[in-house]
């Protein structure tokens, strides 16, 4: 399976998702990620889109079969999506691939990793990050975040977190 990443017009991609959607070879989605909302009275992970304006697609097509059969479709829709050339590569690496594929885990939502604190480090007991502390670069436990480092777009970016008690 490849992965390719396409940039959106804002408030285009829902409709984007659709059109790709009804293709075949392929499953076109709107990464979204948990993040912690702590107000007075409410305590809760509400959903997020993870990159607003960027639609993510899963196909079984490599970089030139992909290319020749959606030429057409994204003729069509000229003007909505241009895909992007990050670091040259077209599809993502095989690398960022598994690193999203982990933190997806078989969804399009990275949910909030549980971990206790064990010598000042974030260890995960259950979630995205079990397995990826090592890509943690930063933690605000208030904030309920860690930090990733990451080789996909800024190379940086958050995962909710919850401690709990050991």
């Amino acid at each position: 399976m490849f992965w390719y990443v396409a940039y959106v017009k804002t408030r285009r991609a829902s409709k984007l998702v659709a059109s790709l959607n009804r293709q075949k070879y392929m499953e076109a989605f709107i990464p979204k990620k948990e993040q912690w909302y702590g107000g007075k009275d409410k305590k809760v992970y509400l959903i997020k889109e993870l990159y607003p304006d960027y639609v993510f697609i899963k196909s079984k097509l490599d970089k030139d079969e992909f290319e020749n059969h959606f030429k057409e479709l994204f003729e069509i829709i000229e003007g909505l999506v241009e895909m992007i050339d990050y670091k040259d590569v077209y599809p993502l690496t095989f690398e960022e691939q598994s690193f999203l594929e982990k933190l997806f885990d078989g969804g399009h939502v990275i949910k909030h990793t549980l971990g206790i604190n064990i010598n000042s480090r974030f260890k995960a007991i259950k979630g995205p990050l079990n397995g990826l502390e090592d890509k943690i670069i930063k933690l605000n436990k208030h904030h309920r975040i860690a930090t990733l480092d990451s080789s996909i777009f800024n190379g940086r970016f958050n995962v909710a977190i919850e401690m709990v008690d050991s």
